[in-house]
């Protein structure tokens, strides 16, 4: 009877927590600077990069677990183990703390142990990645809304000079936006002069 007991805990144990892993999200989303930064300043927990030596102490003493964030993408929240401790590892947390932040939003793991789970992409972040190279990442992976469309007709017709026009202005939006967000970051003390630098001279390129 006492064995049946612990072998249905075990197994209600597991069933709860592979539901929870189901909470990764799915679909087209756009991060806002606050979830980056908050990304960053996540993965910086047990990291080993070259910027290290510029990171808060306080970010030095975990090993990251989950990272979530809001439908709308301008919310998170994430978890993760101190040294020296042993830990559930566990969605609940993250996701708490990101309902509570966005006043009630349902939220979504976007990632799991360093490992980016949106939309079942699996892409794994290296402890050695910096700042700029986690934001590059993002970029890439088309979280930000700022990746650079290789569509762009070739036609000289007059529509699509008004398409290449248009696209062209929101360029420049973006660009001062991403200055701006880069300036925000620096200004905190996630990114160092040097990245600072780096990452404006991509973006003005």
């Amino acid at each position: 009877m006492i064995i049946n007991r612990i072998l249905f805990s075990i197994f209600l144990y597991f069933f709860i927590l592979t539901n929870s892993y189901a909470a990764s999200g799915a679909g087209k989303i756009k991060l806002s600077n606050r979830v980056i930064m908050g990304y960053i300043q996540y993965l910086q927990m047990n990291s080993t990069g070259i910027d290290v030596k510029n990171y808060p102490a306080e970010l030095k003493k975990g090993v990251p677990n989950f990272f979530a964030i809001s439908q709308d993408g301008n919310y998170y929240g994430y978890s993760y183990c101190p040294r020296g401790q042993s830990c559930v590892f566990n969605p609940t947390l993250a996701l708490q703390l990101c309902k509570k932040y966005s006043d009630g939003q349902r939220c979504y793991i976007f990632d799991r142990k360093r490992k980016i789970v949106w939309d079942n992409k699996n892409y794994k972040i290296s402890r050695k990645a910096t700042s700029s190279e986690i934001r590059e990442i993002l970029d890439e992976l088309g979280f930000t809304g700022t990746k650079k469309s290789a569509t762009i007709s070739s036609n000289t017709d007059s529509n699509s000079k008004i398409t290449k026009n248009k696209e062209i202005e929101n360029n420049d939006n973006d660009i001062v936006k991403q200055i701006q967000e880069l300036n925000e970051m620096f200004k905190s003390g996630v990114i160092s002069k040097e990245e600072f630098d780096k990452a404006k001279k991509k973006i003005l390129n």
